[in-house]
């Protein structure tokens, strides 16, 4: 699989959790008047993805900030436990004019039992959050 169709798959996944919330992303982010800029986007390929690999995507957030999350994502063949790849993003809520603001209320509503609980701003290297609830999606290559 072409490498960049990896994070095409990645953020599939996470419209389809706002998506199974009811809602889409655009919609939340037009309605509270802000978005969620990748700020760093890290990837690790594993396993060659081929032609009519079925993929699941776990999709999840691992740590949250009052202005930012950090998204982990691993893809693996339908049936096998091994990664094909695994990637992290780190996202900052902006308002309209582009300064970081605080994550609504209504969105950490929105995706309840998605989110873990606030921790401190850091760059250091995220643990993950292994008891936050993961978003599955399968896509077919």
């Amino acid at each position: 699989a072409y490498y960049g169709n990896f994070l095409k798959w990645v953020e599939q996944a996470e419209e389809d959790l706002f998506v199974s919330r009811g809602q889409t992303r655009g919609a939340v982010y037009q309605r509270l008047q802000i978005g969620f800029p990748r700020v760093e986007v890290w990837i690790r390929y594993r396993k060659p993805a081929r032609l009519s690999d079925t993929l699941t995507v776990d999709w999840w957030v691992e740590k949250r900030t009052r202005t930012s999350l950090v998204a982990r994502t691993e893809l693996r063949r339908v049936g096998e436990t091994e990664l094909v790849a695994e990637a992290s993003s780190r996202l900052v809520c902006i308002n309209k004019e582009f300064q970081p603001t605080a994550i609504p209320d209504e969105m950490v509503k929105l995706l309840h039992g998605y989110l873990p609980p606030v921790t401190s701003h850091t760059h250091d290297e995220v643990q993950p959050h292994h008891d936050a609830p993961k978003h599955k999606e399968t896509h077919r290559w």
